[in-house]
């Protein structure tokens, strides 16, 4: 184990660390996410009233980037969380229609809430978008060629770069997750099939959509190929973005790894190439400029440039001499696109509203620019969700031009040890690492401390395993004072005996009899209360454990109107709270 630093080195820590939470309020990232949250109660969907669908989760998904940097901040999450769970109910069932790409996107949240909470809910929710798509149960239509129809209302056969970014990210979330090669497998072909057909390799950009069957679509579909004319700004920035977040989740052994690193390389040279000199963004329709009448500046397709090009960079994928600067120049000029609403908080500008595959460039043209919020009307979520993703990558970590980057970081369960390793690039800046633990995912506190000495490679024994979920992750403090965090895992503890339990039933209550279970509750005295909303006691009970073995307390509630009560289990080292419906 590395050395142990100093008590003082941990008072300096704490102090830069309240410096960096306060200045991160003056990021653009943060400012937009809390306007956002403002806004639109008591979930997203009050913004845009599509219910479950994309247009909710681009936003709550940049707005989980912006958690991730500034991780103190339980609102991000607890705002994503009510719009997943206005959808998606206890046992983890949807209420929703699943019958097209754009509600397979909600996914990403659900993975993102089970890392943090642990709930199988999220889980279950998931695995039913995950089969919606792959396996022997996948009922979602696809090409002859075995590639998902972007809808199955109105788009027979036909594929858009927007289908990849909304189905494969998730998949190649949910495969690195849960172990399954299959969604990793089908995210991937499907991924790279989509370059080899609408890929221009002359000037290095990506048409928007392909159809299996061009008779049927002749007023945008090439005869022969099936592929549509046009570069549209957006669509190439899902479909760039996709890459990027798929090279995140597939393995570095998958075999087809290589050529999805090459499809970005590729792209990253049209986008550098059709960059526009004056405002540093991208134009609606790419590679047409102001040689299209009506032809603007589009900011929701160029933020998500700016978002892959600077990903790729760090991420060693392509030159960060070369496109660095591209993205630094982009998101220059992306920021003089926002201004302040009439509520005090910010607004992005002049980005393209929803929209499907048009006949040709100046279709795309003609579809006027919109901005965010506005006072009456349609409020398009794209702008928002550009320069969520943009901001997250361009103004994190604050002070620090050189981050240290986690390459690896895991927590295994060892008996009843855990062992938590980690590895990191770029520590040229790094002074020391902390680890740090947490019962929800939210509140966390420094268990162990390691002297960066360069070795990249670190390892902890937590020896206190005293809960079935405990997350983890590592602070990187710098020699300046600056932080990074490494992302949060999850560890679900196995066969530990000496976990307690406290479980409800039936919940809802039925006849006021209620079966309260204690199990495996260490030995000891223990008072066990039954509460109103209003904290009046209903049933108090004396309880005296002498073994590890389930107990089932059966109460009879008082003749009590429906509604919510609380029930309290205390002992000398446990402590838990439980709802109780009764109806």
């Amino acid at each position: 184990m590395k050395a142990v630093l100093s008590s003082i080195v941990l008072i300096f820590c704490l102090i830069f660390s309240d410096s960096k939470a306060q200045t991160s309020n003056d990021t653009w990232a943060v400012k937009f996410s809390n306007a956002i949250i403002s806004r639109y109660q008591p979930n997203i969907n009050a913004m845009t009233s599509k219910g479950w669908e994309y247009s909710n989760t681009i936003i709550t998904h940049g707005m989980e980037k912006v958690y991730n940097d500034v991780p103190d901040s339980a609102k991000y999450l607890n705002y994503i969380k009510a719009y997943v769970d206005a959808y998606v109910n206890s046992s983890g069932v949807i209420s929703a229609s699943l019958t097209s790409l754009d509600v397979a996107h909600p996914g990403i949240s659900c993975l993102f809430l089970y890392e943090k909470t642990g709930l199988a809910k999220y889980k279950t929710a998931a695995t039913t978008l995950r089969n919606l798509l792959v396996g022997p149960t996948s009922t979602y239509s696809k090409t002859s060629n075995g590639i998902f129809w972007h809808k199955l209302s109105g788009y027979n056969n036909i594929v858009m770069l927007d289908g990849i970014y909304m189905a494969h990210p998730f998949l190649a979330k949910y495969g690195r997750m849960f172990g399954d090669n299959a969604a990793i497998d089908t995210a991937v072909n499907q991924t790279l099939f989509v370059y080899s057909q609408l890929y221009d390799p002359t000037t290095h950009l990506i048409k928007h959509a392909w159809t299996s069957t061009p008779a049927s679509y002749p007023a945008w579909a090439n005869s022969t190929t099936g592929n549509s004319a046009s570069v549209w700004s957006r669509a190439m920035g899902w479909y760039m973005m996709s890459l990027i977040d798929i090279l995140k989740y597939i393995p570095a052994s998958h075999p087809k790894r290589s050529q999805l690193i090459t499809a970005l390389s590729n792209l990253a040279i049209g986008v550098k190439n059709y960059q526009d000199a004056t405002t540093g963004l991208w134009y609606q329709v790419v590679n047409r400029g102001t040689s299209l009448a009506g032809n603007y500046i589009e900011t929701s397709g160029s933020a998500m440039f700016i978002y892959s090009l600077k990903v790729a960079s760090d991420s060693n994928w392509i030159s960060s001499a070369t496109y660095l600067p591209v993205a630094q120049k982009g998101w220059t000029g992306l920021q003089t696109q926002i201004d302040t609403y009439t509520d005090g908080m910010p607004r992005i500008n002049n980005f393209a509203p929803a929209m499907s595959y048009q006949n040709n460039d100046a279709a795309y043209a003609a579809i006027a620019s919109v901005d965010c919020p506005v006072a009456s009307g349609t409020q398009n979520p794209h702008g928002y969700a550009g320069i969520l993703m943009a901001a997250s990558v361009m103004e994190f970590p604050i002070y620090s031009a050189l981050p240290v980057n986690f390459l690896n970081f895991t927590a295994n369960q060892d008996e009843n040890y855990v062992k938590v390793a980690w590895a990191t690039g770029n520590e040229t800046g790094a002074d020391y690492y902390l680890v740090e633990k947490s019962a929800n995912g939210i509140n966390f506190s420094t268990v162990s401390t390691a002297i960066a000495d360069k070795s990249s490679t670190y390892q902890w024994t937590d020896s206190s395993i005293n809960q079935a979920n405990t997350y983890y992750r590592i602070k990187e403090v710098s020699k300046n004072g600056t932080t990074t965090y490494s992302k949060i895992v999850l560890l679900k503890v196995q066969n530990n005996a000496a976990l307690a339990r406290v479980i409800v039933a039936p919940n809802p209550v039925k006849n006021n009899i209620v079966n309260i279970t204690l199990d495996r509750l260490n030995p000891g005295n223990y008072k066990l209360s039954i509460v109103t909303v209003n904290g009046s006691l209903l049933v108090k009970k004396d309880l005296n454990i002498t073994g590890t073995s389930s107990i089932i307390e059966s109460i009879k509630l008082p003749g009590e109107s429906n509604g919510v009560y609380y029930l309290l289990v205390e002992g000398k080292d446990y402590k838990t709270t439980k709802q109780i419906f009764v109806n």
